[in-house]
């Protein structure tokens, strides 16, 4: 496919949080981008650093928009969402480097595909260049209890990226690290749930895609780079208190509800021994932080139960139609277990894989809601 000025225009929004000691290789590497139609835009999430005077005098074809607070992840990219002209739109993390034409391969794919919503490329390690990158690699995934991974991370183990994700696959959830998202279809569902906070926000964002009929995929010849740990690191307990809250607050607000009760009473019980097993380790600070999770999730319920509703409501498609995503098997027993380390080495990925693939049913059309009323 041919591109020109007259090319859907794309919009790529980064949120920054004193984050300048990153900025410069970011907008380099977007100056090299090859797209033609290009709109930037910086969120600063009321830095205290250089940031803000930094762009402004290197980099005046950027956009800046400043909170006059940390709105933190969702509401900081909500900002960016709301004044994004494009008819798509890159959400980018400030501590990413971009491949110059790592934009077409993705247009094309949403110019291709009319019910693609969500997209991501591949996303590699920027401190070692030819590593899948742990909060991205090729796409992302939950399984049958509802622990995200990814294609090429599983936990804590990352592989080399040896072309084995290079086709274009239909994912559960695209990473937040690099997401491109169609305007349309955040139009149609909402944006960002900003009681997420940080972490596992986009992966609500693109449950809700698919339970409307929307696709999301992985695009790998589109590449970018992420610097592993730039923003927070992986094994920080702050990291933890967000997994274990969001993930919980995911599955509640998500699932079906003869399916949320057939996997909560065993997905507690589990983090209650991640939480065992962290004292024994002596990472009391992770520890407790797995404790305030279920603090938060007891003391929020009617708040957890008024997302629920609202989601529900707008359903398309039932979970059986959505959650042939859903890898059917446990990443925990495999990983941990059976001591299966990669993607291509899961019990039921061929058959799996094969199945996901399936076209989406044709959605069945509903009344839109105000952006508001989902996210608020």
């Amino acid at each position: 496919m041919e591109f020109d000025e007259q090319s859907p225009l794309v919009s790529l929004v980064t949120l920054n949080f004193n984050g300048l000691r990153f900025l410069k290789d970011l907008f380099d590497s977007i100056r090299q981008v090859t797209y033609p139609n290009l709109e930037i835009i910086m969120v600063d999430n009321d830095s205290s650093d250089e940031s803000v005077h930094f762009v402004r005098e290197n980099y005046p074809e950027v956009k800046i928009i400043r909170n006059v607070e940390n709105l933190m992840y969702a509401g900081g990219n909500n900002e960016g969402l709301k004044v994004a002209a494009g008819k798509y739109i890159c959400l980018i993390n400030n501590d990413v480097d971009v491949d110059p034409g790592f934009i077409e391969p993705i247009v094309e794919a949403f110019e291709t595909r009319e019910r693609l919503g969500a997209a991501q490329p591949k996303i590699l390690a920027m401190q070692e260049r030819e590593r899948l990158e742990y909060a991205g690699a090729c796409g992302g995934f939950i399984d049958w209890l509802g622990y995200p991974f990814l294609r090429g991370r599983i936990f804590f183990t990352t592989e080399m990226d040896d072309g084995q994700y290079d086709q274009p696959v239909g994912l559960f959830w695209a990473s937040g690290a690099c997401i491109f998202l169609r305007k349309e279809a955040l139009e149609d569902i909402g944006y960002i749930d900003v009681d997420f906070v940080m972490h596992q926000e986009e992966i609500d964002l693109c449950w809700r895609l698919r339970l409307a009929g929307w696709d999301i995929q992985c695009i790998p010849d589109s590449r970018v780079w992420h610097h592993v740990g730039g923003t927070l690191d992986k094994d920080s307990p702050r990291k933890t208190y967000w997994n274990f809250r969001n993930n919980i607050f995911l599955l509640m607000k998500n699932l079906s509800a003869p399916n949320l009760l057939i996997r909560l009473p065993i997905r507690i019980p589990l983090d209650m021994v991640a939480c065992g097993l962290e004292l024994v380790k002596g990472h009391f600070a992770n520890a407790l932080a797995i404790l305030k999770a279920y603090s938060w999730l007891i003391s929020h319920i009617p708040l957890i139960l008024r997302k629920r509703r609202i989601t529900q409501q707008r359903r398309r498609l039932s979970d059986q139609q959505v959650l042939n995503r859903m890898y059917p098997g446990s990443i925990v027993f495999e990983y941990f277990i059976l001591k299966r380390r990669k993607f291509s080495q899961l019990l039921f990925l061929k058959k799996w894989l094969a199945k996901n693939q399936d076209p989406l049913i044709t959605p069945l059309p509903f009344k839109k809601k105000t952006i508001e009323a989902v996210t608020s």
